[in-house]
């Protein structure tokens, strides 16, 4: 028989995010940490004449949920920003942007590219930019009229070569058609839907000192659209926060359960 007393909860190893009836699985975390749940009631005072309380009373609890994803991960942002996430392929493919810096006198072949939207500029050897160059058979430079070739046969962007004055590398940007890769949009006026996110931890009882798990199950959480993305290989680290809906048609109204199974956690792969 279980008997829990004091116990240490050691990690969150998974959070798994599903629809409200628990059929499908949205989006898995496994790096979680710093993770809390805060709730907080809103008392309603009685009291005499004098100020002085006679009876505090509670009609209602509010919950909120806060933890760190220690990398960025595209179900973390797409659950935020309340949009799907587009996936490519070769019946369906993605507009993407592509940027490639060349050396003087080099070329780039892409049979993918929109040669409508190909943009080149001149980079000088003290970092500085040429005017943007114009398109032409043969590339050539000079300062009032740089230009790129470019061979519509073959789809290839070949840049002037080396010279005294002249920029050292040049720096292409157009949109291609890419078949495999994936798509995050965050619209302004789209917002994240409610799940069900259920929490698989670890736990330690002392006096045991065996590694046993716990599930802490939200029943109705609503993401924030708040987040933060870091563009910095220095810290990767996202907000996952969100807060503790009550399911107004449900005769319950509960904010989470904790489910401790008289079990011990079996290694079965990374993150246990």
């Amino acid at each position: 028989m279980i008997r829990l007393g004091n116990h240490i909860i050691d990690e969150i190893l998974y959070g798994v995010a599903t629809d409200f009836e628990q059929s499908e699985i949205y989006y898995t975390l496994d790096q979680l940490s710093g993770a809390n749940i805060a709730i907080t009631s809103d008392p309603r005072e009685i009291t005499d004449k004098n100020g002085n309380i006679i009876r505090r009373i509670y009609k209602s609890k509010n919950g909120e949920f806060s933890a760190t994803n220690a990398m960025l991960h595209p179900s973390v942002m797409n659950a935020a920003s309340g949009s799907t996430i587009e996936q490519a392929s070769a019946t369906t493919p993605i507009n993407m942007p592509k940027v490639v810096v060349v050396q003087a006198g080099g070329t780039v072949t892409d049979t993918t590219m929109d040669d409508t939207s190909i943009k080149v500029i001149g980079i000088f050897g003290n970092g500085a930019n040429s005017k943007p160059l114009g398109r032409d058979v043969n590339p050539s430079y000079s300062d009032g009229n740089p230009e790129y070739g470019y061979d519509s046969t073959t789809k290839t962007i070949a840049v002037p070569a080396a010279a005294t004055n002249a920029p050292v590398s040049y720096l292409i940007m157009y949109t291609r058609a890419v078949e495999s890769g994936i798509k995050l949009t965050n619209r302004a006026d789209k917002f994240p839907d409610a799940v069900t996110l259920t929490l698989y931890s670890s736990y330690v009882d002392p006096c045991e000192e065996k590694l046993r798990p716990a599930y802490v199950v939200i029943p109705n959480f609503m993401p924030d659209p708040s987040v933060t993305i870091n563009l910095d290989s220095e810290n990767q680290e996202m907000d996952f926060n969100g807060t503790l809906q009550v399911d107004y048609c449900s005769g319950e109204k509960v904010l989470y359960y904790i489910y401790y199974p008289d079990e011990d956690i079996v290694v079965t792969g990374v993150g246990e």
